[in-house]
């Protein structure tokens, strides 16, 4: 489990005290089985937090910005101070040129201070500063944390007398939660740990188009060499983001970028994602302004504020349209692509079950999770959140009254679906349900829409006849 930006070890800590307080209270359904033995890692990246960092905004202040930042304070004094004795002595005609001036020196002068004061409060956001500690701090010791533990897995295997252990035994199944930035650092760590020669992830042609045998995702046999497998022992399994700050064009993207490379590898992928995270719709993208390279606004949204367009709570059949049904900020995932009769978006939007969060609600009596659950969509599946409703979500946010970023991890049904599909996978988490229907259920019953992937393991409404529901229902 990776934490996102704005994380300073403190709040590291009690987000995973809160993840451990929540495993504790379902430990009957996600470690009932005494076969299945789950180790959960909670992974500190060296996150600051907002404001942190203004106490060395001078001393950290380099050399060129520091001579124009005292120049311009010396020139504003000096203007203010000579100029206006001088007045005292010249005409009038002369007064009035160099009021002139003076206003022109002190003006500039302004100019240049405000210009280095925004540099430093971009500083003091820190978002610059965890984009460049997740990027080159974060995911090479995330990916070093997981190459020990491989190798240290090897060498008790060895110790304890079974060699060849890379050929037949079986792996361990290495699943991820990313929040916010921690999606980010957990795709780019994947990226990094997978074999980029490797026939099965090479995914596109240098044109960007598809290669067609990777249209249809192979279903392996346990022994084969299976596109998971990671370093000696681990075999990546499930893929769970939630509010990911990545930009939603990813979902379209038919190039091996960052997210698509890392779906390969795993096998399943969930999403939850929220309308009104104002952290991500109204923040990230205005800093994300300088950085990001697009032309207009509408490509600029960030993934965790996908969303399903239907007027219902609870399973929204995917369809051939899906493109249609999810959308990005203003535009649907369709309108983004630019070919709504085209179906090679849809590959990497496809690999992903959606839970829309927007109107959730949990607690007694019930309330807003991540926003005020105002449910714009009941008579229009089109309608979004009114722009004076995100101002306010952004005010209460500020405030500290509603969590638009991280209330998943506030309410009790979310947090079971995010540790459920996490430590369980679908087919099992189905079981601690008691079915898909009453996994559907609780995710109407506490406004959450849902889409299933047509890539899940199993799709049907029935539980295979191995699984006693008798002892597992939470």
């Amino acid at each position: 489990m990776v934490h996102g930006f704005n994380t300073p070890r403190d709040r590291a800590l009690e987000f995973y005290a809160k993840a451990l307080d929540a495993l504790v209270s379902d430990q009957n359904s996600l470690f009932g089985d005494p076969a299945r033995r789950t180790v959960c890692v909670g992974y500190r990246w060296p996150s600051e937090r907002i404001g942190s960092v203004l106490g060395s905004s001078l001393s950290a202040l380099p050399f060129l910005p520091l001579v124009i930042l005292a120049a311009s304070a010396l020139a504003i004094l000096l203007a203010s101070s000579i100029i206006v004795a001088l007045l005292r002595l010249l005409a009038v005609w002369q007064a009035d040129l160099l009021w002139r001036l003076e206003l022109a020196i002190i003006m500039v002068g302004f100019l240049l201070i405000f210009t280095i004061a925004i540099l430093a409060l971009l500083r003091a956001i820190v978002y610059f500063r965890d984009v460049y500690r997740a990027t080159n701090y974060g995911v090479p010791d995330l990916v070093e944390v997981i190459r020990q533990i491989d190798r240290e897995a090897v060498r008790r295997l060895e110790q304890a007398g079974e060699k060849g252990v890379t050929a037949h035994r079986r792996r361990i199944a290495l699943s991820f939660i990313g929040h916010s930035m921690g999606a980010l650092v957990v795709t780019n760590a994947i990226r990094i740990l997978s074999d980029v020669f490797g026939k099965d992830v090479i995914r596109t042609f240098l044109s960007g188009r598809l290669r067609p045998e990777m249209a249809v995702r192979e279903r392996e046999e346990e022994d084969d060499e299976v596109p998971g497998r990671i370093g000696h022992v681990f075999s990546l399994m499930r893929f769970v983001l939630i509010s990911p700050d990545i930009p939603a064009e990813a979902l379209l993207a038919v190039r091996a970028n960052f997210l698509a490379s890392s779906l390969r590898r795993f096998r399943e992928a969930y999403l939850f994602s929220n309308e009104g995270d104002e952290v991500l719709r109204a923040i990230s993208t205005s800093v994300n302004y300088f950085t990001f390279p697009t032309m207009k606004r509408i490509y600029g949204y960030r993934l965790g504020n996908t969303e399903i367009l239907a007027s219902a709570f609870g399973a929204t059949p995917p369809g051939p349209n899906l493109l249609d049904i999810l959308r990005a900020g203003t535009r649907t995932l369709a309108q983004l692509s630019g070919a709504v009769t085209r179906q090679e978006p849809t590959i990497v939007a496809r690999a992903f079950t959606f839970f829309d969060c927007t109107d959730y609600i949990d607690g007694t009596p019930p309330k807003g999770m991540l926003t005020e659950a105002l449910d714009v969509k009941r008579n229009d599946p089109d309608a979004s959140i009114p722009l004076w409703e995100q101002l306010k979500l952004l005010v209460l946010y500020v405030m500290g009254r509603v969590d638009v970023h991280g209330g998943y991890f506030d309410g009790a049904v979310a947090q079971r679906l995010i540790y459920r599909l996490a430590c369980l996978g679908f087919n099992q988490s189905l079981v601690a349900f008691g079915g898909q229907d009453a996994m559907v259920s609780a995710c109407a019953d506490h406004q959450i829409r849902v889409m299933l992937s047509d890539r899940l393991p199993m799709r049907s409404h029935e539980l295979p006849e191995s699984m006693d529901l008798s002892d597992n229902i939470a």
